[in-house]
């Protein structure tokens, strides 16, 4: 299933979930990350993923789940979570390609993450964060859902409520029509 919506620039944004088909892609998606949109994902810059973690990126499992983000057809950004030990909650993590930061491109994900997590029976996301990462702090700050940080080794440990989902909604309604509005102006 293809979702299509707009990034904050009004471009067209198609958001589906990863198949086994995307493997290619979405190894070429990590290798072309910039050095600072790599750490933050990995809080290290890795080129290569293993064979074995690209396979359960792409592999769509119950409790392994994954959105691409794509304009073109060229991937820009993807978000995942895979359920932790607690069957309530899983862990979330994002990477968008440098030239569509501060798009929206991870808070859309985000937002269609929430809602499959939640129709799965998840009542929270957890995200490990680097204090340095101001961007993806902004987004949790501004989805629309409950959120509680707490530091600890050095990192931002962000808890979101996936029960306050209805807030979520309205918040991304907001940002629809702000995106449908720049959409018309940028593509008239």
């Amino acid at each position: 299933m293809i979702e299509h919506c707009h990034l904050s620039n009004g471009q067209p944004v198609d958001l589906r979930p990863a198949t086994p088909e995307d493997f290619d892609s979405v190894g070429d998606f990590y290798r072309a990350l910039d050095d600072d949109s790599s750490y933050f994902r990995f809080f290290g810059v890795r080129r290569e993923l293993p064979e074995g973690e690209l396979r359960e990126v792409v592999g769509a499992t119950a409790s392994h789940v994954t959105m691409l983000a794509t304009v073109d057809g060229c991937l820009i950004g993807l978000g995942e979570y895979i359920i932790a030990s607690d069957s309530n909650e899983a862990e979330v993590a994002f990477a968008v390609a440098h030239d569509h930061h501060r798009q929206g491109v991870a808070t859309l994900l985000l937002e269609r993450l929430a809602v499959i997590a939640q129709e799965h029976g998840l009542r929270r996301f957890t995200a490990m964060v680097l204090p340095g990462n101001a961007d993806m702090q902004l987004v949790f700050r501004t989805v629309g859902l409950t959120t509680r940080n707490t530091f600890d080794d050095g990192v931002v440990r962000v808890t979101l409520d996936l029960t306050s989902l209805p807030s979520m909604r309205e918040a991304a309604e907001i940002r629809s029509q702000q995106t449908t509005a720049a959409s018309t102006i940028a593509n008239p």
